[in-house]
């Protein structure tokens, strides 16, 4: 963002075009949905210029100028606040611009802001904040009571804040968050259950966490009553033994429907692998390293006795351990498609995995997966993002 424009500051020559007003909205909502397909994003330059036009321009754009403002280049930050959350003696504005905001993605600046400005701003685009992705250094305790009022808010990106805040002193903030459903909690957090009578937000469905867990607290920790989502990443502490204390938690065994172990943990499965996946009964989702393939005894395959794993969708990503170059026998992999993982009707695996599932061999797991895919119930395959075997365009993040 270059720069930034109010209604008395648009162009005045009358050498423009006209169009119905309608239309014009409907322009800039294209520009607005194509931010995604260009690199770098250029639709805030592109919308500028749109309201620039004339007043009608400006008046059908500016809505989307301010949508989801684009922030990580020069001085766009700055201008930004100047722009949404000026000085208090300065002339007051006749358009709350900051009520436009509805995306705020600040991930990406480090000393850009202050503590106190980043809390000014969240009061400032509280009234239809829908996203909201902290900075890692000016996000502080500071920050929390203007977030508590951001009551539109659905998806809350923590995960980068260095500052540690307790997680009773959080959970009081956003428990009125009633439209929340995606939260990412920072790599700073103390997991705990310690002196906290806090609820979660009543819709919140999918939790990112990170940190050091208290062990003692894990197997009876109170997770969000509707978490239907885990990622565990920036973990400090997460063998096999804390691991297994998490997940045997009843709620989660009977309620986690979607679990993501990402590469970037400490210490996993240093104690042995671990037979947990098999308390998780409402499991259809998991995406892990290829190499917890063994340390969740997924492979070699085996013989269930009763039911297979209940999981439907596996996803794997590059190895956690850096020195990890085992190719995986396409027969295993197979093998394990037939008997354990005999529900699995999606298998996806990430560029990082090629070296050790090989090209060749892709036809004939995918031959495996859709045998899995003709003896599933329709109204299960309904459900499911996609089918077959694939390779995904890039390795995913957290």
């Amino acid at each position: 963002m270059r720069s930034l424009i109010d209604a008395s500051e648009v162009m005045t020559s009358r050498q423009y075009v006209h169009l119905p007003t309608e239309v014009l909205i409907h322009i800039a909502k294209f520009i607005l949905d194509d931010w995604h397909n260009t690199d770098p994003p250029s639709f805030q330059v592109t919308l500028q210029r749109f309201c620039a036009v004339s007043r009608q321009w400006y008046s059908a754009g500016i809505e989307f100028l301010y949508y989801r403002p684009q922030l990580d280049e020069g001085n766009s930050f700055l201008l930004f606040t100047n722009t949404v959350c000026p000085p208090l003696r300065s002339r007051a504005r006749k358009v709350d611009l900051g009520s436009l905001v509805q995306v705020l993605n600040l991930a990406s600046l480090v000393h850009h802001s202050s503590n106190s400005l980043t809390a000014r701003l969240l009061g400032r685009v509280k009234k239809n904040l829908k996203t909201f992705a902290a900075p890692r250094i000016s996000f502080s305790i500071n920050s929390l009571a203007p977030l508590a009022k951001c009551k539109e808010l659905s998806y809350l990106c923590l995960d980068l804040v260095a500052e540690p805040i307790p997680l009773a002193t959080l959970k009081k903030s956003i428990s009125g968050l009633d439209k929340l459903q995606s939260l990412k909690l920072s790599s700073s957090m103390f997991i705990t259950d310690e002196c906290s009578t806090e609820d979660w937000p009543p819709n919140l469905r999918y939790l990112q966490v990170g940190g050091k867990f208290d062990v003692e607290k894990m197997s009876s920790f109170r997770w969000p009553r509707n978490l239907g989502g885990l990622t565990f990443c920036g973990c400090e502490n997460l063998d096999t033994p804390i691991l297994e204390e998490i997940l045997i938690n009843e709620q989660l065994c009977t309620t986690l429907s979607h679990l993501n172990i990402h590469r970037l943990n400490r210490e996993m499965f240093e104690e042995g692998p671990s037979e947990i996946l098999s308390a998780l009964i409402a499991l259809q989702s998991l995406r892990i390293p290829i190499d917890l393939l063994y340390d969740l005894l997924i492979l070699p395959a085996f013989d269930p006795m009763g039911s297979p794993m209940s999981i439907r969708e596996l996803e794997l990503t590059e190895p956690y351990d850096d020195d990890f170059s085992t190719v995986i026998d396409p027969d295993d992999l197979c093998k394990a498609l037939k008997m354990n993982l005999s529900r699995v009707c999606y298998l996806s695996i990430s560029p990082g995995c090629l070296k050790i599932i090989p090209e060749a061999s892709h036809a004939k797991i995918d031959k495996w997966v859709w045998k899995n895919i003709d003896k599933c119930p329709e109204e299960e395959l309904d459900s499911l993002f996609d089918l077959g075997f694939d390779v995904m365009d890039k390795e995913p993040g957290c």
